[in-house]
């Protein structure tokens, strides 16, 4: 099982291309706007994360996770220990707030790796690899669409508003 981040929305979408069969995909998500657009992007499984019984819904389904694709580690660590087994790899890819500070007991005791992804020291090779494989998914559909917030220049305050608010999708301000 793949789980995956509302904001990791193509991890969804990548977790289902091109393996045949392919592994199951759970998301997890703060809402039903981010919900659609997981179960857009292929997830088999949507759960809140918010909900009191997140857990055992992502267990319910799935009982460990193979990959955790985590956009928030401080906040959400705690959920991705409860699914997580000994061959778990969690990775994450972004920060919020300050740095979190790290179960190291409860992370030796599920046994995780945690992988942390910066694009900046991902190896040329690993980086053109990848370019391919989003290229080839990218061809073949494989891939669903984000919701764009489009603003123009003189409405950027709105621009800023919208992302501190949790927009979904993305915002882009056009100059």
């Amino acid at each position: 099982m793949v789980t995956t981040r509302a904001p990791a929305h193509f991890a969804s979408s990548i977790a289902k291309w091109p393996t045949a069969p392919a592994p199951p995909a759970t998301s997890t998500v703060s809402g039903p706007e981010k919900a659609s657009l997981a179960e857009q992007a292929g997830a088999d499984r949507v759960v809140n994360y918010r909900d009191k019984d997140a857990i055992g819904q992502v267990k319910a389904f799935a009982p460990v996770a193979d990959r955790v694709v985590e956009v928030a580690l401080g906040a959400n660590l705690a959920l991705d220990l409860a699914v997580a087994g000994p061959s778990t790899v969690v990775v994450s890819y972004a920060a919020d707030g300050a740095d979190p500070v790290l179960p190291v007991r409860a992370c030796m005791t599920a046994n995780v790796t945690l992988r942390f992804v910066l694009l900046y020291g991902v190896p040329t090779p690993a980086l053109d690899a990848a370019v391919a494989d989003i290229g080839a998914a990218l061809t073949a559909g494989a891939l669903t669409e984000l919701p764009v917030n489009r603003f123009p220049l003189g409405e950027i305050a709105a621009a800023h508003e919208a992302a501190e608010g949790g927009a979904v999708g993305k915002v882009i301000v056009i100059p």
